[in-house]
């Protein structure tokens, strides 16, 4: 049987943890029956793309994305609408495509779930043209994760410092939604659109959330006073954000969004500079993805 061909493309940039023996442990992990690999490593933003761009034209069958949500999304642009697959070894801060895909956090472990792993077809979307994979969205969490990819320090501590930070100076974006069609209007904290479930860490967003639905699922957090988001952050950990008497949640293919204020906007994690209207649509069964055997 013909061995398949695996790329890793490693971001030895991303997260906390250290990949200085990422190569042994590929080595001594990996089904040598199945698969032969090499082992690429990014050297800047956008690096991975190419890298995964160059895997496809020498038509290898898995690229395997080792970091954190920004560089899977970095790797799956470069696979969508391809025969190569995308397959993931957590090695972010918040892991949160990975957490939904059953992934472990555990190098050796996560290898060695690769090694049974098979093939299925899942969801990919477009903002505004933009790729992503996992989640976006606008509001007050996009305004996170902009202010803190530039941080030296990275991980949950130094999400949280800054979230406490900004929420002194929180307001309200003023939205409104088309989605599939029907007009919703008001006074939110944030809109989320998830292909997947996790934002990331132990936070669910959107628990019903399927990758090959077709559907993206939108969560929107109502306008409130500071201290109830918190009192509500709970919900994150047990699945039970669509529970809480401050969100609406919907389900659609097609969302238009138009923010009377400019708002800040996030793809898988990575913050971007403010806008005013976004477009966002699924795009049904567009990449190839490596899912593990239950």
């Amino acid at each position: 049987m013909k061995k398949e061909t695996v790329t890793f493309i490693v971001n030895p940039f991303s997260g906390t943890t250290n990949k200085e023996d990422f190569d042994k442990i590929v080595k001594n992990h990996i089904d040598g029956n199945r698969y032969d690999f090499d082992i690429r490593y990014t050297e800047s933003a956008g690096h991975a793309t190419i890298l995964a761009k160059e895997a496809v034209a020498l038509q290898k069958d898995v690229v395997v994305a080792v970091g954190g949500d920004g560089t899977i999304n970095e790797v799956a642009a470069g696979l969508v609408h391809t025969e190569t697959a995308l397959a993931i070894i957590p090695a972010g801060s918040g892991n949160g495509f990975a957490l939904h895909l059953g992934m472990s956090k555990d190098h050796k472990a996560a290898i060695e779930q690769l090694n049974t792993a098979s093939r299925s077809k899942v969801d990919t979307c477009l903002l505004n043209g933009q790729f992503f994979i996992n989640v976006a969205g606008l509001g007050f969490d996009a305004q996170v994760a902009y202010h803190t990819k530039n941080d030296t320090k990275r991980g949950f501590w130094n999400y949280l410092k800054r979230t406490l930070q900004l929420s002194a100076k929180y307001k309200p974006e003023v939205l409104s939604l088309e989605i599939d069609g029907k007009t919703i209007e008001g006074k939110y904290a944030a809109a989320v659109v998830a292909n997947a479930s996790k934002y990331g860490y132990i936070f669910t967003v959107a628990p019903f959330a399927k990758l090959n639905d077709g559907l993206l699922d939108i969560i929107l957090f109502k306008d409130t006073f500071v201290p109830r988001y918190f009192l509500e952050a709970y919900r994150f950990v047990n699945n039970t954000v669509h529970k809480s008497s401050i969100t609406e949640s919907y389900t659609g293919r097609s969302i238009k969004i138009k923010s009377i204020n400019k708002s800040y906007y996030h793809l898988d994690g990575e913050g971007f500079d403010k806008t005013t209207d976004f477009e966002i649509r699924v795009v049904p069964e567009s990449i190839w993805v490596m899912q593990i055997k239950n």
